[in-house]
């Protein structure tokens, strides 16, 4: 008799694993811009590391911790990485700043696109979510520099901009009204 209930037991807690699990794998598969910041904050703590590119130029970074500092909570220096010091970027969730030219987990997450520019024009950049499995990654990245500033500054004032969708692409510049569209 006592076998059967611990049987029972193990039964009922591995289909409520398995429930759970199934649940959160849905809730990040539904997920998109206009859930931002979610699933970056957990609370009042913040739920991601941001990367930016070993080679990037100083822009990346200061977009990198406007993005960090939008998020509320207090922000610490470990959750900034270079892309060369993080291995799996499917572990966590991450923001990625900057393109694949500037930034090797940009390329891993866009699966290593031949020339390193090919989805980006000058004087536009995109935010895009990326399903990582139980993670999700989202990258911030535009043609040049000031490109991807813009995309940063845009996203660090996410509550003035209706995001929607999976991947938005911004036109403009960094001193003036960004114009954005919904990419599908």
């Amino acid at each position: 008799m006592m076998i059967i209930k611990k049987t029972k037991n193990i039964i009922f807690f591995y289909i409520a694993a398995i429930m759970v699990f199934t649940a959160s794998a849905l809730a990040i598969k539904n997920l998109d811009l206009s859930d931002y910041p979610e699933p970056f904050v957990d609370g009042n703590a913040l739920n991601l590391i941001i990367i930016v590119g070993e080679n990037a130029k100083t822009g990346d970074m200061i977009g990198a911790i406007d993005i960090a500092a939008s998020l509320g909570p207090a922000f610490e220096s470990g959750m900034f990485v270079l892309d060369t010091e993080i291995d799996n970027i499917k572990e966590q969730n991450t923001i990625i700043v900057g393109g694949p030219c500037v930034n090797t987990k940009a390329a891993e997450i866009m699966g290593y696109p031949r020339e390193c520019d090919q989805d980006f024009e000058p004087g536009k950049a995109k935010i895009k979510l990326f399903d990582t499995g139980s993670n999700v990654a989202l990258l911030v990245a535009g043609y040049a520099v000031d490109d991807t500033l813009m995309a940063c500054r845009l996203l660090a004032n996410y509550e003035h901009y209706h995001l929607d969708g999976n991947e938005v692409e911004i036109a403009g510049s960094v001193l003036d009204d960004f114009i954005k569209k919904r990419i599908e």
